[in-house]
């Protein structure tokens, strides 16, 4: 949120007027002229600002600060905020947005929000923030809008209300904020079914795109690939991932690699999703560093190289991505490149475990149970079989489907080993769907028709949870 000092850069050039038809002090006439001769100067000092003649600005608008121009207090404290013509002096820059403020300049009341909001030159005073951007959004300072949209959806300084959020970012996004346009669109797309509207998302996000919005290109991209809200269009696709590729928005990068790997909306094309994947890996991705990994470590579009694919599995490991914590747990276990480590293959596999990775969960459960690198405990080896067996992993649901049939780690439990034992008969591994098979007809020897009936609709339940 620091990315709001270009913006109150832009309000500043709204034109602006005071008219003053009669006066019968003194000091209203001082006033006066002092406004007429500010009208004439400020053009020139805000022409100095562009020019980068931050010197003749700084002289201009230091004077018709002094007088209480208030327009002239907003450029000095955005001197002064950017350090150009002076040091960077944030409290200054507050003192001068906050004297334009209490003037009624709707920039400088959303500027003084955000020193507010960011704890810029005063306390960080996220309730004050609220209240002057809501002074500014009352003039229709569409930044202050949006940012108002951008507190009430997350409940910062106000109490969470996705209707106001969207109702301010509305707002915002009819007055062409990119950002609101975006995040407008993100609620239509994400949100609950009742308010979901991929049309009105859509919409919102082609307008984002049209102000430049990377994101909102990407998300384009995606709606056209998944159909949503437009006809499934791969080539079209293609072309927004494009776009924002080329604006270095990395899961842009990354779905433009796929897309080219797969050949979705194009033909396939190694070549031209080898760059694409590199960029956003070398952005920090950890998807597209996974993937990088993969195509090191086998040798797809160069060379086999098994040290390099484990650095580029390491990189999206250490940012907890699971997939890649499961592949340096197999690399370490099965000494692929380095020095057979179980211990250190565990560590990995109960990482990826705990993000919820069913293959690393079922692998936690297997060293817990053979005591490979680690104590043999077979409370946590069903533990750890269960998770991954209620996601649909046909081993955990044969491993954990004898453990109740023996009784080893749980107690024993017939009905439960025929519910686990049923649904490991269903996987489409002849090895284990057999194994499941026979021990299952066995089991229901010695069980009542009751107590098989009731594991059959317990077994269709999990099934049912997991095969959405």
């Amino acid at each position: 949120m620091k990315k709001w000092t270009h913006l109150v850069y832009i309000a500043a050039t709204l034109t602006w007027t005071v008219s003053v038809p009669a006066f019968a002090a003194d000091n209203q006439a001082v006033s006066y002229f002092q406004t007429q001769a500010a009208a004439q100067k400020l053009p020139e000092a805000f022409m100095a600002v562009q020019n980068k003649e931050y010197a003749k600005a700084l002289e201009i608008y230091q004077r018709y600060a002094d007088a209480g121009i208030p327009v002239a207090q907003y450029m000095l404290a955005y001197l002064y905020q950017n350090g150009f013509g002076v040091p960077k002096n944030n409290d200054l820059a507050a003192a001068w947005y906050s004297k334009a403020s209490d003037k009624g300049l709707p920039a400088a009341q959303f500027a003084s929000g955000m020193m507010h909001y960011d704890g810029m030159g005063v306390a960080k005073d996220l309730t004050g923030a609220v209240a002057l951007f809501n002074q500014a959004a009352e003039k229709n300072n569409a930044q202050a809008q949006y940012m108002l949209g951008y507190l009430y959806a997350h409940g910062y300084g106000v109490t969470q209300d996705l209707t106001a959020a969207q109702n301010w970012y509305t707002k915002a996004a009819t007055q062409g904020v990119a950002q609101a346009q975006y995040n407008l669109g993100l609620m239509y797309y994400a949100e609950a079914e009742k308010t979901k509207d991929y049309s009105k998302a859509f919409t919102w996000f082609n307008l984002a795109s049209q102000r430049g919005s990377a994101k909102a290109k990407f998300m384009l991209g995606l709606m056209y690939s998944l159909g949503q809200g437009v006809g499934l269009d791969k080539a079209q696709a293609l072309n927004w991932y494009k776009q924002a590729a080329d604006q270095k928005l990395a899961v842009a990068q990354y779905n433009l690699g796929i897309a080219y790997y797969t050949g979705q909306g194009t033909t396939a094309n190694l070549a031209s999703a080898f760059l694409p994947l590199m960029e956003a890996a070398q952005q920090g991705l950890p998807r597209a560093q996974y993937f990088m990994g993969y195509l090191t470590s086998n040798g797809i579009g160069g060379a086999k190289n098994p040290q390099k694919g484990l650095e580029w599995y390491m990189k999206a490991a250490e940012q907890s991505f699971a997939e890649a914590q499961f592949a340096v747990g197999y690399i370490f276990q099965n000494g692929l490149g380095v020095p057979k480590d179980n211990r250190q293959a565990f560590t990995w596999y109960y990482a990826a475990a705990k993000e919820g990775l069913p293959n690393a969960q079922y692998m936690v459960g297997l060293f817990y149970q053979q005591g490979t690198g680690i104590p043999s405990n077979t409370q946590l080896a069903a533990y750890w079989y269960s998770k991954a067996a209620e996601q649909g992993m046909d081993n955990a649901q044969l491993l954990l489907g004898v453990m109740y049939t023996q009784g080893q780690g749980i107690p024993k439990d017939n009905k439960l080993a025929y519910t686990w034992l049923d649904l490991a008969s269903t996987s489409s591994d002849n090895q284990v769907r057999d194994a499941a098979l026979k021990m299952r007809d066995e089991l229901a020897k010695a069980m009542s028709a009751d107590d098989i009936n009731a594991a059959k609709q317990q077994s269709q339940s999990y099934f049912n949870r997991y095969s959405h």
